[in-house]
């Protein structure tokens, strides 16, 4: 059984207020990751202005290659040369190393804003998420134990068992604070102040373990008879 915040209201809205610190603080460090990873993708300019470049100088050298005249001896394939050379020194590798310069600069964008927000969000989420699954156990399972003895009318001895172990678990200061006498209470079997303690420190409220109330059965359901007035009695004699 899992209960998220426990019934007593102080140690319930500092909970509250532990998520909601968390919670801002994860939110705030992953806004910021995205606004570096976006700001460095602003860099993508010079990579597609390399492209833009190499694309513009391959259209150019298309069109010089395609006013080129054909039917010329010796010109025409001078020509078709120079245009193959100006395409494989100059808007070809320009493209290329604009396409890689692009993939880099996502690839940083990418790492720089995971080194950025992931360490600090790790650094609190992972220890406090760790505390507070251990909490939620905790305190489902104590609510557990709770039910099911008040269920099974065994109120009394759950106090029993919860007496012993706020002596054995809890430290001195909070046993003298719950008791005046704990040993006194163990031995005269009065359980009540120790498993009350025990019980605000699972973060349950301590009235969960009171016995349900019966309603009061009538006269003749317990099984006595109504008595009759004196009057009615005389009369029959």
């Amino acid at each position: 059984m899992i209960k998220v915040y426990p019934d007593r209201p102080v140690a319930a809205l500092l909970r509250v207020l532990a998520d909601v610190v968390t919670t801002s603080w994860t939110v705030a460090w992953a806004v910021l990751g995205w606004l570096i990873y976006k700001t460095i993708l602003g860099l993508e300019v010079i990579a597609d202005g390399l492209v833009s470049t190499g694309t513009t100088f391959n259209g150019w050298i298309m069109q010089f290659r395609n006013a080129i005249p054909g039917g010329i001896p010796g010109v025409t394939q001078f020509l078709i040369n120079i245009a193959d050379a100006l395409r494989r020194y100059s808007g070809d590798p320009l493209v290329s190393a604009g396409h890689q310069v692009h993939d880099a600069i996502i690839q940083v964008a990418i790492v720089l804003a995971l080194l950025v927000a992931l360490p600090p969000i790790l650094l609190v989420l992972l220890p406090y998420g760790a505390w507070r699954w251990r909490d939620m156990r905790e305190t489902g399972a104590a609510l557990a134990f709770v039910r099911i003895a008040s269920i099974t009318g065994r109120a009394e001895q759950a106090r029993a068992v919860l007496a012993y172990r706020a002596v054995s678990t809890l430290s001195f200061r909070q046993l003298m604070s719950a008791s005046a006498d704990p040993v006194g209470d163990i031995a005269e079997r009065r359980y009540e102040r120790l498993a009350d303690a025990m019980l605000k420190r699972a973060g349950l409220d301590p009235s969960r373990l009171a016995p349900p109330e019966l309603p009061e059965l009538p006269a003749h359901r317990a099984g006595r008879e109504p008595r009759e007035p004196r009057e009615g009695r005389h009369r029959r004699r």
